[in-house]
């Protein structure tokens, strides 16, 4: 564990006992043997869709990801491999070479920490490691410093992180979690959205405590990130649901079950206004991080407004009064405003902060489980693919006469 990962404050250092959630790379073994290395066995599987990364001197390297014994890691290989491995290097905490949105987490409990040093030597423009002369010194935590300070101690040796066992097995069995990530209010009507996964619930503030019911929704897992992945936009009978992918109608009946229905494949950053919901586009083309391709140029949108009319299709708004007052309602997901002035935030947990400053967490794990009624589109039945149904039906539909 680099100590730059806990200089940066992505990762808390760790004790010996502490549960870790982690994400890990495969470093390969270099020329000079190191204490932190060892060799293990997995199943190499490619990063299917990725680039192959351009190292120093020209060589390519193809993402993959290697799977072992309650463990996984990022691996870059020298050339394209499927099936059984055995490697030599080290496992090292910190960010994917490929930036994936999908990486897989390692849990696992600290059985034991060791500080890692290393011999520096001063060079022209600095200080420079010396290759093989790194040592392991036994410790109960792991030292709160600065890790990133350039000071050299007298016997020429600093602190470079610490090396960690990590039993992958004395876990807790995985179970449902939810983490709250998107958020809207309609008048005592609250929803919130999973950060990543496909459920939705639904919060009646009116008894006390508030009623939870959730509803575990027709839509794909999302890969987890810091913020939300998906939107939540309330109104009188339901809420909305968009990404960048989709728009779903979510209406509650009487009953309380809810009816979840696709409305279309197109999404981005949406705004419910006036009892619209609106598309706002990006008019100026920017640089966006492609897997497969790397840096690319993205063009920007036609149209910077759009609504979704009658006909569930977003059409554009030419109103240059429309397009400023809604683009000037767009926010956060994650936080939404009552008509009571009652602020709700959902991030991680779920908090209502009155209009007197009095802020309270709202229990999400006591709640019941609510009926979905899933209507799936029949695209052969669409009247919008008429026209596509025809050219592919055999026999060819006739003609009315």
């Amino acid at each position: 564990m680099p100590g730059w990962v806990f200089d940066d404050r992505s990762l808390t250092p760790p004790d010996r006992g502490d549960l870790l959630d982690v994400e890990l790379t495969f470093d390969p073994a270099g020329q000079t043997p190191s204490p932190c290395e060892r060799a293990v066995q997995a199943i190499a599987r490619p990063m299917f869709g990725h680039a192959p990364r351009n190292r120093p001197g020209g060589r390519l390297r193809w993402p993959h990801e290697v799977i072992g014994d309650g463990w996984s890691a990022e691996w870059l290989s020298e050339q394209p491999l499927a099936g059984r491995v055995e490697l030599t290097g080290t496992l090292v905490v910190g960010v994917g070479w490929t930036s994936s949105s999908n990486a897989a987490r390692v849990r696992g409990r600290v059985r034991r920490v060791r500080l890692v040093e290393q011999r520096f030597e001063h060079v022209e423009r600095g200080i420079r490691a010396v290759d093989g002369t790194e040592r392991l010194t036994e410790v109960e935590f792991t030292p709160r410093r600065f890790w990133s300070d350039l000071v050299v101690e007298e016997d020429g040796f600093r602190a470079t992180g610490v090396l960690v066992d990590l039993d992958v097995h004395d876990v807790p069995a995985a179970k449902p979690e939810f983490v709250a990530g998107a958020v809207s209010v309609a008048g005592p009507d609250v929803w919130v959205m999973d950060r990543s996964d496909p459920v939705l619930l639904h919060i009646d503030t009116r008894p006390s405590p508030p009623r939870v019911v959730e509803y575990l929704l027709p839509l794909t897992i999302e890969p987890p990130v810091d913020q939300w992945t998906r939107r939540v936009h309330a109104d009188r009978d339901g809420c909305w649901i968009t990404s960048r992918y989709e728009v779903f109608r979510c209406d509650r009946d009487d009953d309380g079950t809810l009816t979840v229905e696709r409305v279309c494949t197109e999404g981005g950053s949406t705004v419910f206004f006036d009892g619209q919901l609106f598309l706002i586009g990006h008019l100026r083309p920017k640089l966006s991080k492609d897997p497969r391709y790397g840096a690319v140029r993205i063009e920007g949108d036609a149209h910077r407004l759009r609504v979704l009319d009658e006909e569930r299709r977003f059409v554009p708004v030419a109103d240059p009064a429309t397009i400023a007052e809604v683009t000037a309602q767009w926010g956060r997901a994650d936080s939404a405003r009552g008509t009571d002035g009652t602020e709700w935030r959902a991030v991680g947990m779920l908090t209502a902060q009155s209009p007197d400053g009095t802020r309270r967490r709202i229990d999400l794990d006591v709640r019941t489980r609510g009926t979905v009624r899933w209507v799936r589109p029949d695209p052969l039945t669409d009247p919008a693919n008429a026209d596509i149904v025809a050219r592919i039906s055999f026999p060819p539909p006739r003609a009315a006469t």
